[in-house]
């Protein structure tokens, strides 16, 4: 069931009531470290964590190490993915999902078309409502595709019965795990009835989710601060004095890097300390341009605004900068993701080879000598620190060909009709995404009305 998204009410009547604009992540309580491990939620409190049996016997098969001291997301975001979490009910542990799943890099786009920290496809995206448009996706905000991820894995939890079933499910799908369990009822092992991928990726989730437990909760928090329509995100940074590619991290749904006109507020995530001064600067009457202050040159603001300098000349004329004026920035198009491999810290073990750790990303040793700057006949040695790239066949060298398992058990063909998505379809029929898409040929997710699909093989 979809739960309607709150609305906020900070406007009122054409009068702000500021004291309702910052929406602090953390909570106002002391976030407790220590959670119980019970039935996935403790009763008439705060989301524990997951049961213990999601990390029995699987800390020493993942292919990945993960270590509390990587974490590569900061404490503040941490807490806000957390109150998410709590308030959906759903068990802080999942917090370690999108460590999993994209490195917390909120640009994270997958060849398969998955997108965003928790690596939304578009037709999964809308269905928990997500807006994927060419000005807003909301697959790259760390506010709406955790709520959408936390009402996902809820929904998934219901109808499989159990965390762990959910969590494979996020992975390989809902019908591939209902398969799965069908498979292999009466001897328990429904796990080892799934696909190779969902296989690896269990490990690595419960490995994850031991290292995010101890992960080192000092560091600044978050704040949303709503905003009006127009603002120019670029030109917020500039005042702020944040790095413009730190605001566009905290708020990459905005692909045009301006707040779309056709709702009359947003939020805005920003450093906590910041917050009151980014309500400032946004309700100033003036959120699409900048005002040329004393001191102010046009290479200090290409560089400061992140655009290039002769555009931003040409755009407002040429000639010096005059303080009083304002002065508007270039569009510029976020929207074109492109696959990316995401990157990894290995740390070296005892007996490690270059070859044997390019086994666990599909590469040779020379690839991984080259991602670390280093010969191929290099020694190395143990903590040594490596960088390891994943999620991107194109770039890592792993071929995007392979054939997915394949889910047979007599021909099925299904003849599109309007409204059908390919995750809808492999709902119903108990296969992957990745199946009708490899069977049928597709790059992507396009499908036509009147389309036969090959569903399952003989």
């Amino acid at each position: 069931m979809m739960l309607a998204l709150p609305t906020c009410s900070g406007i009122r009547a054409g009068k702000v009531d500021k004291s309702q604009i910052i929406n602090r992540s953390a909570p106002s309580v002391e976030v407790r470290t220590s959670l119980p491990v019970g039935r996935g939620i403790s009763a008439g409190g705060p989301a524990s964590t997951l049961d213990g049996e999601m990390l029995s016997g699987s800390m020493d098969v993942s292919d990945i190490r993960y270590s509390p001291r990587d974490f590569p997301a900061s404490a503040g975001l941490k807490r806000m993915i957390e109150r998410i979490l709590d308030s959906e009910g759903i068990p802080r542990d999942m917090g370690a999902l999108p460590w999993v799943e994209s490195d917390y890099n909120v640009g994270c786009f997958s060849r398969m078309g998955a997108a965003g920290p928790w690596q939304f496809v578009p037709e999964t995206a809308r269905q928990f409502g997500l807006n994927v448009t060419e000005e807003l996706d909301e697959r790259y905000s760390w506010e709406h595709s955790t709520r959408a991820a936390a009402r996902y894995l809820r929904y998934l939890h219901d109808r499989l019965g159990s965390w762990p079933r959910a969590i494979a499910a996020y992975n390989c799908g809902e019908g591939a795990v209902s398969s799965a369990l069908r498979r292999s009822a009466g001897t328990g092992a429904w796990n080892a009835e799934l696909p190779s991928e969902t296989r690896v990726f269990l490990p690595r989730v419960s490995h994850a989710i031991g290292a995010y437990r101890e992960v080192d909760e000092r560091g600044d928090d978050l704040a949303l601060v709503m905003v009006p329509a127009g603002i120019d995100l670029r030109i917020m940074a500039y005042e702020l004095s944040i790095p413009v590619d730190s605001m566009m991290e905290l708020n990459g749904c905005f692909l045009k890097a301006r707040i779309p006109s056709d709702r009359r507020t947003w939020n805005v995530l920003v450093p906590l300390a910041k917050a009151a001064e980014a309500f400032s600067i946004a309700w100033d009457g003036n959120p699409d341009s900048y005002l040329v202050k004393p001191g102010d040159t046009w290479s200090s603001l290409s560089v400061g605004m992140g655009v290039d300098r002769e555009e931003l000349v040409q755009l407002n004329g040429s000639g010096d900068l005059v303080a009083g004026t304002r002065i508007r920035l270039p569009e510029v198009d976020r929207s074109a993701y492109t696959a990316t491999a995401s990157c990894r810290v290995y740390e070296v073990r005892t007996g490690d080879t270059l070859s044997e750790i390019g086994e666990t990303v599909g590469v040779n040793s020379r690839e991984v000598a080259r991602w670390n700057g280093m010969s191929p006949d290099a020694t190395i040695y143990p903590g040594q620190k490596l960088i390891l790239r994943t999620g991107s066949a194109d770039e890592v060298g792993v071929a995007t060909d392979e054939e997915p398992e394949i889910i047979r058990g007599g021909r099925i063909e299904h003849r599109v009709v309007e409204g059908d998505t390919l995750w809808d379809l492999a709902t119903r029929y108990g296969v992957t995404v990745e199946q009708i898409m490899y069977l049928n040929s597709k790059d992507d997710s396009h499908l036509s009305i009147g389309e036969v699909l090959l569903i399952r093989p003989e």
